[in-house]
């Protein structure tokens, strides 16, 4: 079964797996989305990260002798380990937190200002440059239509989420590149992963679990169906982490065999529209400025990513490491 599945996504044009793999991921958290009815936000967040942590550690076996010589053995090895867990989990906890308050597209076209902004950071190239300001010019125009809207104080919320979560995609693009670079990165990453969740439970491991047994009135799976609302919310929730995180880090590391850094960057790009056309199916309908704004960071990422000659010095464990989306 595994050799089938690795046969078809070898002869799947890359565009359409990257297209197919977006649409996966922003269903999942369309899902997500309507579980906040049900459960803090940041509370899903911690189940579908803990998820994402287990099924990491049953998928690398990090226990196992062979494993074990892959993992870090210096303290500033580790360091590096556990900054990048941090990251992941930081920024997909924010990630929730901003689509609780603002569309999906939105957040997944602001959140690009993380590998944009260690672009123009680590770049050379007149691109970078061009590229942030397009996008700085879309993240403007798109915070300045929805504060000028009735929930504009709640949209405030989201956007310094997603703001920090960006950022936090920017540390970890730099804090992949390195473990990604000390070899065995999906064993690494498998305990960078642990240690994030494990942090993240220490403020919300209680909550999280409190929030099942005792939930709000508001809550009508957990109220009304009692043992069953749990056990769908959990479902939900596994789901949501095998669509939106664990199949996105396997179906990568064949779509980057089959194009260029840069051809994979570009067609990342489309995640944004991807995200306002699933969040329709949810009943999220932008206007014309967030229209215009998704747009803007869609050529943003063009711009900076197009030149293959000068991303062609990018390794691709570094874009694996940037374009893991946060979604």
């Amino acid at each position: 079964m595994r050799k089938i599945a690795y046969c078809v996504l070898e002869k799947t044009p890359a565009v359409v797996i990257v297209a197919v793999e977006g649409m996966l991921m922003y269903f999942a958290t369309g899902v997500a989305k309507s579980v906040f009815t049900q459960i803090n936000p940041l509370c899903a967040a911690w189940y579908r990260f803990g998820f994402l942590a287990v099924m990491m550690l049953a998928w690398r076996r990090p226990w196992r002798r062979e494993v074990r010589q892959t993992l870090p053995n210096t303290r500033r090895d580790w360091l590096i380990t556990a900054g990048c867990g941090l990251a992941i989990v930081a920024m997909n906890t924010m990630f929730y937190l901003a689509i609780s308050e603002m569309n999906m597209g939105m957040a997944v076209a602001i959140e690009f200002i993380g590998p944009l902004g260690v672009a123009v950071i680590s770049g050379r190239n007149w691109r970078e440059r061009i590229g942030v300001a397009i996008a700085a010019a879309g993240v403007v125009l798109l915070a300045g239509v929805s504060i000028a809207s009735p929930d504009g104080g709640s949209f405030l919320i989201g956007l310094a989420a997603i703001l920090v979560g960006g950022t936090m995609w920017g540390i970890y693009i730099v804090m992949g590149r390195k473990v990604a670079h000390a070899g065995s990165p999906l064993n690494r990453l498998s305990v960078a992963m642990c240690i994030g969740f494990a942090a993240q439970s220490l403020f919300l491991a209680v909550p999280a679990v409190r929030g099942l047994f005792q939930p709000p009135a508001s809550a009508t799976w957990l109220v009304d169906e009692g043992a069953w609302g749990i056990a769908h919310l959990l479902l939900l929730m596994l789901v949501v982490s095998v669509l939106s995180s664990f199949f996105p880090y396997v179906i990568d590391q064949v779509v980057m065999r089959k194009t260029t850094p840069g051809t994979f960057s570009v067609m990342q790009s489309m995640y944004p529209a991807v995200a306002v056309g699933v969040g329709l199916m949810f009943g999220e309908v932008p206007g014309i400025g967030e229209l215009i704004g998704v747009g803007c960071v869609m050529l943003a990422v063009v711009v900076t990513f197009s030149g293959d000659e000068h991303a062609s010095n990018r390794s691709h464990a570094d874009l694996q490491a940037s374009m893991d989306t946060a979604a």
